[in-house]
């Protein structure tokens, strides 16, 4: 599992960001989607891990490299009721504009595994 930050070469030098602190970003913005209950771990994350040697985790978000470019997979627990692919195109959205206006990283794609639905 590669926890090599991300690195952005620019004119003044070179910026390396934590593979975390997109992990951070991509949470907090998913999490603020009306309709998501939370981040949560799950098989499909297990999975990405055992065949992935380019990735980070850190509970429902993951990291994979590829080149200049990130993919970012969260595991997500839905309102019973919801629009689940409404709900899952903003999260894609919003996390991939998030991260890449935080830290000029580009994102080429957000997976998003639903894992429950939470029911009151």
């Amino acid at each position: 599992m590669s926890k090599d930050p991300m690195e952005i070469i620019g004119q003044q030098g070179k910026i390396k960001i934590a593979h975390d602190i997109l992990m951070t970003i991509a949470r907090h913005t998913a999490e603020e989607v009306e309709g998501i209950v939370s981040i949560k771990g799950g098989l499909p994350g297990g999975i990405i891990e055992l065949f992935s040697k380019k990735s980070s985790t850190k509970k429902g978000v993951k990291i994979q490299n590829q080149e200049a470019q990130v993919v970012i997979n969260l595991s997500v627990v839905v309102n019973y009721g919801a629009v689940i692919p409404e709900i899952v195109r903003k999260v894609q959205e919003k996390v991939k504009s998030s991260v890449e206006s935080m830290t000029d990283i580009q994102v080429s794609k957000v997976n998003v595994f639903v894992q429950d639905v939470n029911i009151p």
